[in-house]
């Protein structure tokens, strides 16, 4: 893996922007890296590029749903 203080990040071009979004980078072949923007330094999570991919799709397609059984989430700071 490519070390991330040298890696490239992007954000969404839906962010417009704005500095509460999360940042993107192909760390290494068929790993993308998740970062919260407004954190760069913080922890960072790691998928699979096809799962990253079938998940921004489902983001695209609205196709996600919600278990009713879920816990709401909570934005944690620090």
């Amino acid at each position: 893996m490519r070390a991330l203080g040298n890696a490239e990040w992007w954000k969404s071009t839906h962010s417009g922007g704005q500095v509460d979004c999360i940042e993107a980078s192909s760390v290494s072949p068929g790993l993308v890296s998740i970062r919260d923007s407004k954190y760069p330094y913080a922890a960072r999570l790691h998928f699979p590029t096809p799962a990253w991919r079938a998940f921004t799709e489902a983001l695209r397609l609205e196709t996600l749903t919600r278990s009713e059984a879920e816990v709401p989430l909570t934005p944690v700071r620090g």
